[in-house]
Parts: structure tokens; C-alpha cells; sequence
């Protein structure tokens, strides 16, 4: 599964963070987009599909589950 570090995000990448409501109140980058990772089956349709998508979470735990189901 791909990885990345922050300073090897595009400027132009879609960031999407999967964190809880919680997490993503006490901080967040400035360009992310909040969708929890529940909520992803449901909300598909607001994940780009002509865009690089760079999905972040605490730990990696989250994101790499979220990688795995969009490009399952």
C-alpha cells in the first residue's frame, strides 16, 4: 500500500482525513477534507476519482484501511 510523508504530498492532492469528529476538531491541516472513516461506504460519491487522493489518520491504521477499501 503507498505511503507518504507530509513533505512528499502534491501541493494539488486531494487530503482526505478519515479521523473521528473529535480528533479532527482538535486539529487538522489546513486543506483536508473531514470523512470519517465509517462514513466513507455511504459518502463515496465525495471522494475524487480524477485527483490524487492522500488519505491521513493518527496512526496509519485508519487511512490504510480507507487506501484498501477505495482501491478494492
Amino acid at each position: 500500500m503507498p505511503s507518504v510523508t507530509a513533505t512528499e504530498v502534491a501541493p494539488d492532492a486531494y487530503l482526505l482525513d478519515v479521523r473521528e469528529p473529535d480528533e479532527w476538531a482538535a486539529g487538522h491541516a489546513p486543506a483536508a477534507h473531514h470523512l470519517p472513516m465509517m462514513e466513507i461506504p455511504a459518502r463515496m460519491a465525495e471522494v475524487p476519482t480524477d485527483a490524487e487522493v492522500v488519505v491521513v489518520c493518527r496512526s496509519g491504521g485508519r487511512s490504510g484501511q480507507v487506501v484498501s477499501y477505495l482501491m478494492g
